[in-house]
């Protein structure tokens, strides 16, 4: 497993935020948090890659 860096866990940080702050608590759900997350990550310039090991 690979560690995420910094800047990384600070993008997600505020990805999380974001949702939390700006979805309404009754919209939330974890797919959500994650996609917000997946488009902070790649609107920052970090790619995105599956984990080969979850889908085996």
């Amino acid at each position: 497993m690979t560690a995420i860096p910094g800047a990384a866990r600070a993008v997600l940080e505020a990805a999380y935020d974001d949702y939390r702050l700006l979805t309404p608590p009754d919209q939330q759900t974890p797919e959500g948090a994650v996609q917000t997350a997946l488009q902070y990550l790649i609107s920052s310039g970090y790619t995105v890659v599956p984990d080969l090991a979850e889908a085996a």
